[in-house]
């Protein structure tokens, strides 16, 4: 391996030889690990790559947990390009520009501070993610009106096989950005990404904690969906457990937890020292949590007991409603909530108009962990979300539909990792969603080990992989960054089979 210091001055391998994802399920050994802090360094890293004939993946947090950043070759990590600027775009207005490694957070403070105030008008629940791989891999929001966030992206600039940044804009060439917002790292390293923005908006946070055979009822949420700025539902595993009960384990008193946003014209209602508060509390409850999730893996026994405590001292302790600034409602989640690693499963499928199908399949996930508790089996101990959303028009988003009003949901299956028979549990779903909806995986969540999934997803995404890979080819033909087992089993059964 040659690291030319003279040729490729700012491509020097860091001291690091290994690299693990989050949770702790994805553990490599790369030829070389790099960590770029600046355009140029990306650049040199991408031509020393081409002269010793290496091939490249990138990665931020290590927060996909499906095998897309694994690689042989290098691995390039892109937590250090953070920087953000604040534009005014002749076509879209304010818009805000992001390294690929910014955090969410740091491009929501970025646009807050702004004279005018400014938000996303959407994202992920979580701000710790990068910029760069939320938009790569699809990642989405619970925005009933939108879509991907990649879809919120006005340009991005790559980095190429040739070494060379390449602009990808809707107004320049709609279809290699139909291309390039999911793109899943195959065009070359993304450099920076453009999202559009709006004004800062309030929205009213509202928590409720029905009964699940109450709220699964397709009219109920059919006219929530449609009432709502955005809507998320969970499911926490025995939350209604009690051990002093005649019957500890009673489905039919298990609630639903379902997080309700609208827009709001009435000012925060917690003052800054409350909401930092409320923070603190959700970070201790998320610690907690975390030693309480250790225990499950060899004592699954334990699930019920350790899963409603878990619940009664966290989101099912009370509802509540709140009034908070766009970024501060979205991003919900705890950021302690990054220190319980999870293996997650999550698909995609096309909602019905009456929602029914939602419902069915929702439903069927207690019911599974109801069925698997009866044999004294409890593969499923964290929590299921259902994002429903639009649909998109990035070639390779899993929600991709003509129709730019078709309704998707995002459901999501998550155990503490390597809590035993979690992946056979999850599996069983994602076959069945396949086999009555032509569902597909979210990228970045666990998905592979789903039996035949790579051949059905040669099968299901042909047209739009014939499409994209006109494009990838142009930018990468010798496949400097198609280091990827799974992409290239999927790319060569779309493409070479009739």
């Amino acid at each position: 391996m040659k690291f030319d210091g003279f040729t490729h001055s700012s491509a020097i391998p860091s001291s690091d030889k290994t690299w693990d994802n989050w949770a702790r399920t994805i553990h490599m050994t790369p030829e070389a690990i790099f960590k770029p802090t600046t355009l140029t360094d990306l650049q040199d890293i991408v031509n020393l790559a081409r002269k010793n004939g290496k091939t490249i993946r990138c990665a931020a947090g290590g927060h996909t947990e499906s095998s897309l950043s694994v690689t042989n070759g290098y691995l390039v990590t892109i937590n250090n390009l953070k920087k953000i600027q604040v534009l005014k775009d002749e076509h879209y207005g304010w818009v805000v520009t992001a390294e690929a490694g910014a955090p969410i957070s740091e491009i929501d403070y970025a646009l807050r501070i702004h004279n005018p105030p400014l938000t996303l008008s959407s994202s992920t629940m979580s701000d710790f993610f990068g910029a760069a791989g939320v938009v790569a891999v699809g990642a989405h929001g619970a925005k009933t009106t939108l879509s991907l966030m990649s879809d919120q992206v006005v340009s991005m600039k790559i980095v190429s096989a040739d070494g060379k940044v390449h602009e990808f804009c809707e107004i320049t060439n709609a279809l290699e950005m139909q291309a390039a917002r999911v793109n899943l790292g195959l065009f070359g390293i993304i450099y920076s990404v453009t999202f559009r923005t709006e004004p800062m908006f309030n929205l009213r946070m509202t928590d409720t904690l029905p009964l699940a055979k109450d709220f699964l009822i397709p009219s109920v949420i059919k006219q929530m969906f449609e009432s709502s700025d955005s809507l998320q539902i969970f499911y926490w595993p025995f939350n209604s457990f009690d051990s002093g009960a005649s019957q500890p384990l009673d489905q039919t008193k298990d609630k639903i937890w379902v997080k309700q946003w609208v827009r709001s014209d009435e000012k925060p209602t917690l003052s800054p020292l409350k909401f930092a508060a409320l923070r603190v509390f959700q970070n201790l409850s998320s610690l907690r949590a975390s030693y309480q999730y250790q225990l499950l893996p060899k004592n699954p026994e334990l699930t019920p007991a350790i899963s409603s405590e878990i619940w009664r001292g966290g989101p099912g302790a009370s509802p509540f409603s709140f009034v908070l600034q766009a970024p501060d409602a979205i991003h919900f989640l705890s950021s302690a909530s990054k220190n319980i690693p999870v293996n997650i499963l999550s698909f995609v499928f096309k909602v019905d108009p009456d929602f029914k199908n939602f419902v069915t399949e929702f439903q069927a996930i207690i019911d599974a962990t109801y069925v698997a508790a009866a044999q004294n089996s409890f593969p499923f101990n964290s929590i299921s979300d259902a994002r429903i959303i639009r649909s998109s028009q990035a070639l390779l988003a899993p929600n991709f539909d003509p129709d730019p009003n078709a309704i998707y949901c995002f459901v999501d299956l998550a155990s503490y990792h390597f809590t035993p028979g979690f992946e056979t549990f999850a599996s069983s779903f994602g076959q069945k969603w396949i086999r009555k909806y032509n569902a597909k995986p979210h990228w970045a969540k666990e998905w592979e080990y789903v039996p035949n999934i790579k051949s059905y997803l040669s099968q299901t995404y042909k047209k739009q992989i014939e499409t994209f890979e006109k494009i990838r080819e142009k930018y990468d033909p010798d496949k400097m960054f198609f280091d990827n087992e799974s992409l290239q089993e999927i790319f060569d059964g779309a493409l070479n089979h009739k």
